[in-house]
């Protein structure tokens, strides 16, 4: 039997023994638990139909990740807290997220070696299409959730100085510094839906009894913003000192729209260095080819090049 053909075998073989297990992981274990069931049973008014099948199809791929990802799981607590702390900086706080995260990856790895053994066939390169394919497949989720994490961060801090001056208006007024974010997070919910639910936590936190110094340290662990991060280290010195907030939160802004500003000139000023590859690898040549074409064409048939 000639080896490609029993690399295909060994291939499908794979293919269907990890297809069999999250089969049995998905069907074969036992799918809720007796309190999930006692609470389904005395909830409330089913919902709408579309809602229904699409929570239902959002179970399904989440079983299926989650079957997937079981041999794959974090062992150790600190690879764990690692794992969940990359997720809360993407704003992800579901805690089937890192399991259907590995299945996903184990998923698109499966995918990937077996369509990177078609490609590498009519390429003639099988091992080659294999590896390319099956990395891609497994780096994919990990690609996605860096842009996520930059995203995440990209509109925590586009919103962080609006939503100080509310907190500065909301503490001159007469408010706390947990009712002037509650407030806050409530009026910024439609233009920075980001920031409004850290804001949300922060509060929920406080009020089942964390101190608001660990309520905001760990809004700066959990976010990973470094203006974040500077906001609840200055709220922290204000309290401790007892200074003013308000006075102390006006600074803040004011520093952040200055740092915001640096950045926009620094971005402007990267703009020409940027715009010399383009112009010089496809702008330049074309308008060489027709400003000097002519006349080479013109030189070329005048007497001076005739045999």
């Amino acid at each position: 039997m000639p080896v490609q053909d029993m690399m295909f075998y060994a291939l499908v073989f794979g293919v269907v023994v990890v297809l069999g297990f999250v089969a049995s992981q998905l069907f074969g274990s036992k799918a809720e638990t007796k309190l999930r069931s006692r609470l389904r049973e005395n909830g409330a008014a089913p919902k709408a139909e579309d809602g229904a099948e699409k929570e239902g199809l959002t179970d399904m791929l989440t079983k299926i990740g989650q079957a997937a990802a079981k041999p794959f799981e974090a062992k150790t607590r600190e690879e764990q807290s690692v794992r969940r702390r990359r997720l809360a900086m993407a704003g992800i706080y579901t805690p089937s997220a890192q399991r259907l995260l590995d299945g996903i990856k184990v998923i698109l790895s499966s995918a990937g070696v077996v369509g990177g053994y078609f490609i590498g066939m009519s390429m003639g390169n099988m091992l080659l299409g294999i590896a390319l394919c099956g990395l891609a497949g497994y780096l994919s989720p990990v690609i996605w959730l860096k842009n996520r994490i930059k995203k995440q961060q990209k509109a925590l801090d586009r919103g962080l100085a609006d939503a100080i001056d509310l907190l500065v208006v909301c503490v001159e007024s007469g408010l706390t510094v947990d009712s002037a974010m509650q407030r806050v997070g409530q009026e910024i919910n439609i233009a920075h839906p980001s920031l409004s639910r850290e804001m949300e936590i922060v509060h929920m936190e406080t009020r089942v009894g964390l101190p608001r110094s660990e309520a905001l340290k760990n809004l700066g662990v959990r976010t990973g913003s470094p203006a974040l991060q500077a906001l609840a280290a200055m709220l922290i010195q204000a309290e401790r000192f007892g200074t003013s907030i308000a006075s102390a939160l006006r600074v803040h802004a004011d520093s952040l729209r200055v740092n915001r500003q640096h950045q926009a000139e620094e971005i402007a000023a990267k703009a020409t260095v940027k715009l010399s590859f383009p112009v010089v690898l496809f702008i330049f040549p074309a308008v060489l080819i027709v400003l000097a074409g002519p006349a080479c064409i013109g030189l070329f048939n005048s007497a001076l090049f005739d045999k």
